[in-house]
This record gives C-alpha cells, structure tokens and sequence, in this order.
C-alpha cells in the first residue's frame, strides 16, 4: 500500500511525536511504501523523527513568512491575519495537488482539519481514499461546520483516538461505519532509553518530596493551576513538594502563563513550583519524579498517561477524553474531577503516605500501557482503518 501523509507540523507537541512514531513504524513494514507532505518544514525534531527511518518528505512552502495564524481571543486580527495568508494558502493548496498526483498514493491522511479542508475540497484528487485521524476530543457541538461536512462527506475513515471522541463524532453527524477506534500509543522504547539519560538541565526542588511533575503546552485546558492550587494545600498539610511544570506557550499569548506566575506568588509556592519551559527529555524528568499529574479539561488521548504507567509512577488525572480508556481509578491510577485541587492533594497525599498502594497502582500501570496500548497494536489498528478507507472508496465509486 501507497500512503501519503499530509498535514501542517509546526511543533512538536503529542500529536505529531505520535504522528512521527507512527510513520517509522509504518515505514518498516514490508508492504508499505510510505512519503510525507509537510506543509512548511519548520519543525525540525518531527522532520529528525522521520529522518532516523528513511522517510522522503517534501515540503510545499518552505519560503512562508507566517505559519500560525493565533490570536484566538481577538478575532479581527484573527481575522486579518486568515486573509493576509491567503495567497499563500492558495500556493500551498495548488503544489499540494500537484505533488499527490506526482506519487499516486493508494491512501491519503490527514490529522488536521486543515489538511483535510484542503485536501477535500479538490476535485481533482477525489479519487484517491482519505483518512482523517482525529486527535482530539471536542464537544459534537464545537466541531466546525465545513469539518462536520468533509468528515460526512468526503472522508472514508475517520480513525478516533478514543471512545468519547468516537461518540462525539457520531453525535455531530459521521456516519459509524466511517469510524474506527485506534486508541493512541508511545514509542516505548525511546521513552525508555530517553528516561535513562541525565536531565539535559539541573532539576531545582530535587531534594523535596513529592516530586511532582505536569508536562504539557501552557494552555487553559491544561489546567496546570489546579496542580499550583493543590500544592499549596499539600503545604498547609506539612509537606513541602516539588512541582515540575515541562511546557511552553505557543504563540503569543501569554496571558494564561502570566496568571499561573501570579498564582504562585500569591499562594507563596514559589520555591515549590518551576516552570521549566519546552524540555525534550521529559521522560528523564519523569524519572526523577515520583507522581505523574494530569489536571486537563480536555484531552483526546493523553501520552503522558502512558508515559507514566511505562516508567512506573502513579498517574493521577482527570476522567476526561481518551484517560477514561487508560484508568481505571483506584487500579492502574487515580482520577479526580476537572479544576478539584482538594481531591487531586488527597489523592497525592494517599500515594506519599501509602508505599503499598502506591507500587500497586505503578505497577498496573505498567501492565496497562505495556498490553493493552502496545505499539504493535496500533499500527495494526492503523493499517485496518487505511485499509478500510480503501474499500469503502472503491464500494462507494
């Protein structure tokens, strides 16, 4: 099989660490002849990523001066910003065609509502099957309405990366035959040899306990300040943790950032919480951690969850997206509601004061990410779905 990945990778978030994992496992297989379109090459740890497995890749416009468009909250310069991009858009969209045409695949898949926008909005590539993997976990309500309508009615498989985000889909209008369930999963050897390295900086609190780590983009739905919030009652209580916050903002609000900081001054947690910035070697941090903490609003499935399970540290989060298909609370980890800083510090508290419970939970853990969400599985899931998209094209002529 011919597949053709296209999409739009400007940071090297989960979603594309697992959109690269996937292509060089995908690029190992006998009967797979795999090539990636990326839109303007700007990401150099993705394009690395590809490059250890031989993968081609074209960029399409590597000359583009703009690459995000941001100021979600202020939308008439979101505004402006969308127009003065559309010439681009228009060059992108036309070496875009060109391109696929040029290989031929058998499949095309896309992650992203952009890339399926432009992809399914071209007469002249609607022979060829498309693939959309759907990364996230929005409300049926807050999907797009173009994105509603190229899931319906030009995608032939919709592969979601978790059970809620197949519900959610379904309730927004995509036909259940086009959706298949391909829980997400890590490149666990990597996190295992990468969690074995020194910290590529010095760790500050390391001699406090817990040590506590979030990782992830500082955004809102994040929810980092619930983790501020909660160890400043682990303090009030007598102990005295570390908190690691791995992330950094994309773009240019800082907004959300800026509260967090303020936050900590306030609770007087300053020598507790670091803000440590984008870090690739999060598993090494992980390491040196003692509790995995994912306080989200919304996620469609967490990495980190499985990066903590592999690494045998308690995962304590929230029961939202795809972390309600990895935990199971109280077994393999511990889920408290979205924004409850007094649950999550008792939850913290129960593991610190209880080594038995919580080697337990690690354990599990381990036993969960380890089986039921091995790599294997996934690509075996992923090669069903493009097969699928396939067959559905071809029955659907």
């Amino acid at each position: 099989m011919k597949i053709v990945i296209f999409d739009f990778v400007i940071h090297f978030g989960g979603g594309s660490q697992l959109l690269a994992d996937m292509v060089n496992r995908l690029a190992g297989l006998d009967d797979v002849d795999i090539e990636v379109i990326d839109a303007y090459g700007v990401c150099e740890p993705y394009h690395a990523k590809l490059k250890e497995a031989g993968v081609k890749v074209h960029i399409l416009l590597p000359e583009a001066e703009t690459v995000w468009i941001g100021y979600r909250d202020k939308k008439l310069i979101r505004l402006w910003r969308m127009l003065c991009q559309i010439p681009a858009f228009g060059r992108l969209r036309s070496r875009l065609i060109r391109k696929i045409r040029q290989i031929n695949p058998d499949v095309i898949w896309s992650n992203s509502s952009k890339g399926l926008l432009l992809l399914g909005t071209s007469l002249s590539l609607r022979r060829y099957p498309l693939a959309r993997e759907y990364i996230g976990c929005p409300d049926a309500a807050s999907i797009l309405r173009y994105d509603r309508w190229l899931l319906k009615h030009r995608a032939n498989v919709v592969m979601a990366i978790s059970t809620e985000t197949a519900r959610q889909l379904q309730l927004a209008g995509v036909p259940g035959e086009k959706i298949k369930i391909v829980f997400d999963t890590i490149d666990m050897n990597d996190t295992l040899k990468r969690s074995t390295r020194p910290p590529e900086a010095p760790l500050p609190g390391l001699e406090k306990h817990p040590r506590l780590l979030v990782a992830g983009t500082i955004l809102r739905k994040k929810g980092q300040d619930t983790a501020i919030k909660a160890v400043a009652r682990l303090k009030s209580e007598g102990l005295n943790p570390t908190l690691w916050l791995a992330g950094d903002v994309i773009g240019n609000d800082q907004s959300y950032l800026k509260y967090m900081q303020d936050m900590v001054a306030e609770l007087g947690v300053s020598e507790n919480v670091h803000f440590l910035g984008w870090r690739h070697d999060v598993p090494a941090i992980m390491n040196q951690s003692e509790i995995v903490i994912v306080p989200s609003h919304a996620e469609g499935f967490c990495h980190v969850v499985l990066e903590g399970m592999l690494l045998k540290r308690p995962v304590i989060a929230t029961p939202v997206g795809g972390i309600k298909d990895s935990i199971e609370d109280g077994n393999n980890g511990l889920l408290f509601p979205v924004g409850d800083d007094k649950v999550l510090a008792e939850h913290i508290i129960r593991l610190v004061s209880n080594s038995s419970f919580a080697s337990m939970i690690a354990e599990n853990g381990y036993r969960t990410a380890t089986g039921r969400f091995a790599p294997e599985f996934h690509t075996q899931k992923v090669m069903e779905a493009l097969t699928q998209a396939v067959r559905f094209r071809t029955e659907n002529k």
